[in-house]
């Protein structure tokens, strides 16, 4: 189904073959997870070129795909030469390597052919999610609202980011995760108001923010959540400034509707940011489509032009980083057959002091 859905849009493009090197769009369109390989599609062929190493796996992993395992000292771009009738070949421009493209520009002179750049053909069909792919998101966000559960029973002051981040990254990977969405990201006190802060040795201290933002993988589909809370007393002004983010937040969510511009949601934030003069210290998007990378298209940022559609998942979470301190909450998003709006991520967003 995915393929023939490509391939319409591969006709309503003019293009005669699609190279697929993007591992992530090639696992959507195949099932092939190994690491290296290129995926070709015509009108009427999908075939998968591989070295020795995979031959095996991608037998495993594909179906209704022909294999080609290409010799040792063979290049996979030499095989393109089979493709010479497909004189208008497609490729995906944001995601390629300059030098993998030098290899497909030779492959396409060798036969006379053209090369076609394309941009989000595979990521607007992932934007959609089907029901199985909705379902392993169900079980990645309850890894993380499972893991988020049991981690706050071991923060102690004395204990670092580091170590913090560490034992997210077990938990999680006990759980049932198959590893961390990204780089698990620990802040506390004044580093919170950094929106990627690294998780480091900095010692968490008693009376003091944290900051979570991490996720999990089930069947190769992505969580992310963030949660802010307090460790032990802190400033009236930290836990006023979070409740402001909080019902914020909450009302982006509620008021999300069918064919609305994504960027009508980050803006009625900012816009609510602004009313309490906090809009200033919002430096990102509102959010970003999630799946089989934590990081997918579309945005949720002021000028996408993407609009809410059913089936799809996407993240909100507004933040605000101030010089003293940052406060940001997450959650995965989920777009109903019906346009009902539900979070994935059910951890609980009330101002908390552990």
């Amino acid at each position: 189904m995915r393929i023939e859905i490509l391939r319409q849009k591969m006709r309503e493009d003019g293009l005669d073959l699609f190279l697929v090197t993007d591992k992530i769009n090639r696992r959507y369109l195949s099932g092939f997870t190994g690491s290296n390989g290129l995926l070709a599609i015509t009108l009427t062929r999908t075939v998968l070129f591989i070295d020795g190493r995979y031959t095996v796996q991608a037998n495993q992993q594909t179906n209704n795909v022909e294999i080609i395992t290409v010799a040792v000292g063979r290049s996979l771009w030499n095989e393109l030469q089979q493709f010479n009738e497909e004189k208008h070949w497609g490729y995906e421009a944001s995601t390629i390597s300059l030098s993998t493209y030098q290899q497909m520009q030779q492959a396409a002179q060798e036969v006379r052919t053209e090369l076609i750049a394309t941009r989000n053909l595979v990521e607007s069909m992932r934007m959609l999610k089907e029901e199985t792919e909705i379902a392993a998101m169900r079980v990645a966000a309850e890894l993380s609202d499972a893991t988020l559960h049991q981690v706050l029973d071991l923060i102690k002051p004395g204990m670092t980011e580091l170590a913090l981040a560490n034992e997210i990254d077990y938990l999680s990977k006990k759980l049932g995760s198959e590893g961390p969405a990204f780089e698990t990201i620990v802040a506390s006190g004044v580093r919170t108001g950094q929106p990627h802060a690294h998780a480091s040795q900095k010692v968490i201290e008693a009376n003091e923010l944290i900051m979570i933002d991490f996720g999990c993988i089930y069947q190769g589909y992505y969580s992310d959540i963030t949660r802010t809370f307090a460790l032990g007393n802190v400033a009236e002004k930290i836990a006023a400034t979070y409740q402001t983010l909080q019902k914020i937040q909450a009302e982006a969510i509620e008021t999300i509707r069918l064919d609305e511009p994504l960027s009508a949601i980050d803006q009625r934030v900012r816009k609510q940011l602004a009313k309490s003069d906090l809009d200033a210290y919002f430096t990102h998007n509102l959010g970003h489509g999630i799946g089989l990378s934590c990081h997918e298209y579309p945005t949720v940022g002021p000028e996408e032009t993407q609009t809410v559609q059913e089936s799809m998942v996407f993240t909100v979470e507004p933040g605000i980083y101030l010089p003293d301190f940052g406060i940001r909450i997450e959650d995965d998003v989920l777009i109903s057959e019906s346009g009902e709006i539900e979070c994935l991520t059910k951890f609980p967003k009330e101002w908390l002091v552990i």
